[in-house]
């Protein structure tokens, strides 16, 4: 999905078709399972509000603050500067509108690349910062296993920086 997510395409289209592909193989694997109550409505309507700030904020003149605060260069520290703007982004408000309110800043494959790179490995420190996260610790909920939030941050401060920046060396490398 992530070649569609990135093709220029509105991300809406590749979502729906993965949702719509996961939902028939799930119900030919396993028809008696697959119910409404299966869904995360609170996750839902949360992302479905995150994307929709995102737009109103796109339609006030975001691109233009985050284009003068992500730069537009393709050296090392420019390319860890939109990496990091990107990881910051996502821990503050969630990696997808994260990605979608800085991809147009990123407009060279090396910066997208390195913004996927922030929005995708940069979300370990705030739980919020990824729907995968979310939807882990409530499946983690309901079967009785309990993670602390505190533990979580604490690695992720370490561990998110560290990531990112390491993941990013190679694209100026290049």
């Amino acid at each position: 999905m992530l070649p569609l997510l990135v093709s220029g395409i509105p991300p809406w289209m590749p979502a729906l078709g993965a949702a719509v592909v996961l939902t028939v193989v799930f119900a030919g694997r396993s028809p008696g399972t697959l119910r409404v109550a299966l869904l995360s409505w609170p996750l839902v309507v949360f992302a479905s509000g995150l994307f929709l700030a995102v737009g109103v904020l796109e339609a006030w003149g975001l691109p233009a603050v985050l284009s003068a605060a992500t730069g537009s260069g393709e050296t090392l520290p420019e390319l860890w500067r939109l990496a990091g703007i990107g990881a910051l982004a996502a821990n503050a408000v969630n990696n997808l509108p994260a990605y979608l309110a800085l991809e147009p800043v990123a407009d060279s494959p090396v910066r997208l690349a390195a913004l996927l790179i922030g929005v995708g490995a940069g979300p370990l420190v705030t739980p919020w910062a990824s729907l995968a996260t979310l939807l882990w610790h409530e499946r983690l909920r309901a079967v009785g296993v309990e993670v602390p939030w505190g533990r979580y941050v604490l690695a992720g401060l370490v561990a998110a920086p560290l990531i990112v920046a390491g993941a990013v060396v190679p694209l100026a490398l290049r």
